[in-house]
């Protein structure tokens, strides 16, 4: 024990650089095979460590690309200029744009996807990824609707759909986000959910 009451680390400290190692091979093992392929063998090959070293810090292929994802992919910014309508166009732009300039971001989109398919994935992404970042957005429209400036009618999740969804799509499908069509696509989601 330590004099402030708390356990000791055992061991020795984590290296830095190996975890920035093989995060990063995660990350581009994903983007070239995806995460059906990916493998703990050929991330500790691309970091330059041994298998048991990554295995030391992830329990299995799921928890090292959760993780991966969590460390790639900053938290959101959450504005508070008192209107909710604009903190949550703000949210949704910054929040797409640092998606799409992001060498990581289909990436993201792709394990996402994936998840449908892996039930130990999905609940991994749900805890550790998706929960975090939802509860900022789902209190800020909370406090919207609470204010007469958000509809009550729709739940935080469909308001964070209406807003988010027609950026990642159009981003998606057209590989930018226009200023002109970004503009129409917030302006007709804005109309949808605000009271």
């Amino acid at each position: 024990m330590t004099d402030q009451g708390k356990p000791s680390a055992r061991g020795r400290p984590r290296d830095r650089d190996i975890d920035q190692a093989i995060v990063s091979a995660t990350l581009e093992l994903l983007g070239e095979r995806g995460y059906a392929d990916l493998t703990i063998g050929a991330v500790a090959t691309r970091a330059g460590v041994g298998r048991p070293t990554v295995y030391v810090r992830f329990a299995d292929k799921n928890a090292l690309v959760v993780h991966a994802l969590v460390q790639t992919v900053p938290p959101l910014r959450t504005p508070d200029t008192g209107n909710a309508l604009h903190d949550l166009i703000e949210l949704a732009v910054d929040f797409v744009a640092r998606l799409a300039n992001s060498p990581a971001g289909r990436t993201v989109l792709a394990v996402h996807a994936e998840a449908g398919r892996h039930p130990e994935l999905e609940a991994l992404l749900r805890e550790h990824y998706l929960r975090p970042r939802e509860r900022l957005v789902h209190d800020l429209i909370q406090q919207g609707q609470q204010r007469g400036q958000l509809r009550e009618d729709l739940t935080p999740e469909d308001i964070q759909d209406l807003l988010c969804g027609p950026l990642i799509y159009h981003w998606l499908i057209h590989g930018d986000l226009a200023d002109g069509q970004t503009r129409a696509l917030l302006d007709a989601a804005s109309r949808a959910i605000t009271a």
